[in-house]
């Protein structure tokens, strides 16, 4: 055979071979070798490969935050899936080729998992669920299995399967797992802890996994494991792991952070120990390549003083923390937090404590964990402060509105002199520190942005900071506590009194334009010089002790201070409207400390309000949970007597009315109960009758809601009764012995304290029956009729007035009178018409 015929022969054979080495069905050594290279190196190499580059996206996407423990792994979250979408589904359709093109070859199974970490990443958790369980009962590669198994563990976690991601790792246990799967399981268990937040058993893991990994994954291993040390408060381990993740050789970053993290848990023997660790922050201030890593530098410096103690060197280099803050608004909102967490828990200075959280407020990312919490704080610290600044205020302005005018304008006039002055000053050291920086930016090397390198020579970031500070803290003056709105002066009242320009950017830039004598007459202004404005003036005082005592007792937790500023309260105002309600609460904080003073506010209470729910309180502590469960039952049964009430059967309505204010007297729905009696009086009774029944509620009830729709009705049936006075004449009838009768002082308003009393006095010690009671109506000019009722008779009538006279006490004209005759003389008026008929029936 010659070689023009040698070669096409064996060129096709060689076709021949090649073409039976592509079937899917075949296993022979060439077909089997032909079918892995492929599947190897086209379709599951290019699917690896997407998602190589989605688990860079999401790490990219989730910048480690090195103020917590960092993740093991990034958090699959739904919002990033359509970022890749395109890549999942290119890496679903790579692996699918394999499957379906590449049945016998050894990447079948590998190929299924890379569909299921699609899946997964997809957020698709059914599918990814599905595709793993799928690997692990049809796969016939082991690793393989065991590596669907361990993301199958994962996707329960990231679906908050927990139960099910337990039962796959217990599966595991049991068996015989490669190096790489083991490394991933103890990883993944790990993982499984870090979201249980159960830090033991999560570094446990860790600490199994770390002989696993390669010499690039131990440097993040070592600093993890570092900070659950850290966390749980094992210090020594802690340091032990941040020291193998330095040496380690790691990047900038996690180097960085690592030293920091160092110097927290050092072990501090010896006084010469704690200079060394300040010396090392030093050093690490000073290192050029942590430039903008000084915030971050100054922080945890004020964290390590902080813990040591050491509150005025916390307080430092926070603020040193917040003024290098360059691009990290995290680190600095936390700064403003710790400050405000110092000045509120340590020092005790809520004003400044309320600056700084306000200023945390605004600067924290809103995603900020426990952000609600700081909102809260703040609210609470800035009511706070407007109380102190009420009080601060209005005490001063009390204290000049008795001075006279011309006193004030000169007092005014020398503070606007003040601070005309102190604006100048704060003007020509603007001007000189302008002067400064435009001269050194001359020696900065160029930043792209207009400026030099130096922070305070570079004037757009000077401008940048100028503009921030003026949006949180509007125009302030350079001067001490330029945070307070309003400055405390311990040599003159007029120091404290602050515009309310001092508040307002807008205001203050008027202030700025006005001359000394027209800031002066602002000030005047303000002094409060007519009996109304004086009033006003206290009623603000009254409220601000009121809502300061308030804040102090329920959300500072300072009862000290609560129960000073309520103290002041009562002793200020003596007839507030507060006292039943403060006295309670000072009961609770006395009785609290086993004070004797509990005693006397108890005692308080039972005089003055002996009805009133605080005085129910201390005899019941449990009453208000009672009286809810009763008012319930009560409701039923008035709506069963409203109904009858309705239906005109007003006997039917009287019993359940009589039986609930006997048997509940004190019950708060009990006054619905009253004031449904008052209006079947209304209906069946007397117009008096039905006047002195609302006169009753409304003084029986003084907290009732229906208290004002009670006294509406009173009103109503006394112009009602005015009209009726206009159409009629007195026309008494004659005296039946056996008619019921009524006793009647026509008294002032200045007297009718003392002739009740001496009433109450004849009915307790005479007229010991429970039928008797006094009630007040309104008579002519001015005076009121105090009544006594009911009388059985005539006889006992005269009886009760001789008892009256005996005891010369009672001046004011006073007299007995049927009850029919007294409905005409209270529709008349007509006094003197019946005093004539008294002295001739009686």
């Amino acid at each position: 055979m010659n070689k023009k015929q040698f070669y096409p022969i064996l060129f096709l054979s060689l076709s021949v071979a090649f073409f039976y080495s592509c079937s899917s069905e075949k296993n022979t050594v060439l077909n089997k070798a032909y079918h892995n290279t492929t599947a190897h190196y086209n379709a599951y190499f290019y699917g690896l490969e997407d998602i190589n580059k989605v688990k860079q996206a999401i790490k990219i996407a989730q910048q480690p935050d090195y103020d917590h423990i960092l993740r093991i792994f990034p958090s699959i979250d739904s919002t990033y899936k359509e970022t890749y979408k395109a890549e999942l589904e290119d890496c679903i359709k790579k692996a699918s080729l394999v499957i379906q093109y590449h049945k016998n070859s050894k990447w079948v199974d590998d190929s299924y998992n890379l569909i299921g970490l699609a899946r997964m990443y997809g957020y698709d958790f059914p599918n990814a669920i599905e595709t793993f369980k799928y690997v692990n009962t049809k796969g016939e590669d082991n690793d393989a299995k065991h590596f669907a198994l361990v993301n199958l563990m994962r996707t329960f976690i990231e679906n908050n399967d927990m139960a099910n991601a337990e039962a796959v790792s217990d599966y595991l246990d049991r068996q015989l797992l490669n190096k790489e799967n083991l490394k991933n399981l103890y990883l993944m268990r790990a993982y499984y802890y870090q979201i249980l937040d159960q830090k033991d058993n999560m570094v446990r893991n860790l600490v199994r996994a770390e002989p696993l990994l390669n010499k690039k994954e131990k440097s993040r291993l070592f600093f993890l494991i570092g900070q659950v040390y850290q966390e749980i408060g094992f210090e020594s381990a802690a340091y032990d792991y941040y020291q193998k993740c330095v040496r380690s050789n790691p990047e900038y970053e996690l180097s960085f952070y690592a030293k920091l993290n160092m110097a927290q848990v050092t072990r501090l023997d010896q006084k010469q120990d704690l200079k060394s660790i300040r010396k090392y922050f030093k050093k690490l201030v000073k290192d050029e390549k942590n430039r903008e890593f000084k915030d971050r530098i100054y922080h945890e410096w004020a964290k390590f003083e902080l813990k040591q103690g050491h509150l005025s060197e916390a307080i430092r280099n926070f603020n040193l923390s917040i003024r290098s803050s360059q691009n990290n608004p995290r680190i600095k909102g936390l700064s403003y937090l710790n400050l405000g967490e110092v000045y509120f828990d340590s020092l005790k200075d809520y004003s400044l404590a309320q600056a700084y959280y306000d200023s945390a407020v605004t600067t924290l990312p809103k995603t900020f964990e426990n952000y609600e919490a700081v909102v809260t704080r703040s609210e609470v610290l800035t009511r706070f402060v407007e109380q102190i600044n009420t009080i601060t205020l209005q005490d001063s302005l009390l204290a000049l509105s008795a001075k006279d005018s011309a006193e004030l304008m000169n007092i005014f006039t020398l503070e606007a002199e003040r601070r005309e002055e102190q604006k100048a000053i704060a003007e020509e050291k603007a001007r000189k520190k302008e002067t400064a920086e435009s001269f050194f930016s001359f020696n900065q090397e160029p930043t792209g942005i207009g400026g030099g390198s130096w922070y305070f020579t570079n004037a757009s970031a000077v401008s940048s900071g100028r503009a921030e500070f003026k949006r949180i803290w509007g125009e302030r003056p350079l001067e001490d506590h330029w945070r307070r709105s309003v400055k405390i002066s311990v040599t003159d009242a007029a120091n404290n009194i602050t515009l309310a320009t001092n508040t307002s950017q807008n205001q203050t830039e008027n202030e700025e334009t006005n001359s000394i004598d027209q800031i002066a007459q602002e000030f005047l202004k303000q002094v409060p010089r007519t009996p109304e404005q004086i009033a006003e003036s206290h009623k603000k005082l009254e409220n601000a002790y009121y809502n300061l005592g308030g804040i102090y007792h329920f959300e500072l937790n300072e009862d000290k201070n609560a129960t000073e500023t309520y103290s002041k309260l009562l002793k200020n105002y003596p007839e507030t409207e507060y006292e039943p309600e403060v006295l309670y609460l000072l009961y609770l904080m006395e009785n609290e400390l086993g004070s004797v003073k509990a005693t006397k506010y108890k005692e308080l209470i039972f005089e003055k309000y002996p009805n009133s729910l605080y005085a129910n309180l201390i005899v019941n502590p449990k009453y208000v949970e009672e009286s809810d469960r009763t008012n319930e039952q009560l409701e039923q049964e008035y709506k069963k007597a409203y109904t009858f009430f309705k239906n005109g059967d007003y006997e039917s309505a009287q019993l359940f009315i009589n039986k609930a204010l006997k048997e509940y007297p004190n019950a708060d729905f009990t006054s619905n109960f009253a004031l449904l009696n008052a209006l079947i009086l209304g209906k069946t009774a007397s117009l008096p009758d039905y006047q002195l029944a609302l006169k009753s509620f409304i003084k029986t009830y003084p907290e009732s809601k229906l208290n004002s729709y009670a006294q509406t009705l009173l009103d109503a049936s006394e112009n009602y009764q005015n009209r009726l006075v206009q159409l009629e004449s007195a026309h008494f009838s004659t005296v039946l012995i056996d008619e019921a009768h009524y006793f009647v002082v026509v008294a002032d308003s200045a007297s009718i304290q003392k002739d009740n009393e001496v009433l109450t006095r004849i009915i307790n010690s005479e007229f010991g029956n429970k039928h008797l009671s006094i009630g007040t109506l309104k008579a002519n000019n001015g005076k009121s009729y105090i009544v006594v009722k009911s009388l059985f008779n005539k006889e006992e009538a005269l009886l009760f007035y001789d008892s009256v006279k005996a005891e010369q006490t009672i001046e004011d004209v006073n007299f007995v009178i049927s009850k029919s005759n007294f409905e005409v003389l209270y529709k008349t008026k007509e006094l003197d018409t019946y005093l004539q008929f008294f002295e001739n029936n009686y």
